[in-house]
C-alpha cells in the first residue's frame, strides 16, 4: 500500500506540472541549479505567462508583486520573469507598455537561456 500511494503521488506531481507560488517566506534563490520566477500580480491574469509551464530544465515560480521578494528583486514592470542560476540573477524578461510578453518570442529565448546554462555545467 505504501509504494501505491508514493507511486500515484510521483505521477501526479509529474502531471501537475505548473508554477508554485512562492512566498516570502519560501522564496530563497540560494538554491542549486537553475531557477526561473514569474513575478506577476491578480490584476494582471490576462497576461500571465502560462507557457512557462512548458519550461525544461528548470523550476519554475510565481512569486506575486506585493511581496517583499518582488521589492528586494526591484521588480518594476509585469510580468517580470527572471532566470536564475545558484542563486544569481542571470536573465530579466520585463512585459511591455500592455503589461505583458511576447508569447512567441519570449519563451524561446527563456528557454534558450536555461539550456546555454544547463550546458555550460558538463
Amino acid at each position: 500500500m505504501k509504494w501505491l500511494l508514493i507511486t500515484l503521488l510521483f505521477c501526479l506531481s509529474a502531471v501537475c506540472n505548473g508554477q508554485q507560488m512562492l512566498t516570502d517566506k519560501d522564496f530563497d534563490m540560494s538554491q542549486e541549479g537553475v531557477t526561473v520566477v514569474e513575478f506577476w500580480a491578480d490584476w494582471n491574469s490576462k497576461n500571465e505567462c502560462v507557457w512557462l509551464e512548458n519550461i525544461a530544465d528548470a523550476e519554475v515560480y510565481r512569486v506575486d508583486l506585493s511581496t517583499d521578494a518582488a521589492k528586494k528583486n526591484k521588480v518594476t514592470v509585469l510580468p517580470t520573469v527572471v532566470i536564475f542560476d545558484e542563486g544569481e540573477e542571470i536573465e530579466r524578461f520585463e512585459g511591455d507598455i500592455t503589461f505583458s510578453l511576447c508569447p512567441e518570442k519570449t519563451p524561446v529565448k527563456v528557454q534558450k537561456e536555461i539550456d546555454k546554462l544547463v550546458a555550460n555545467k558538463f
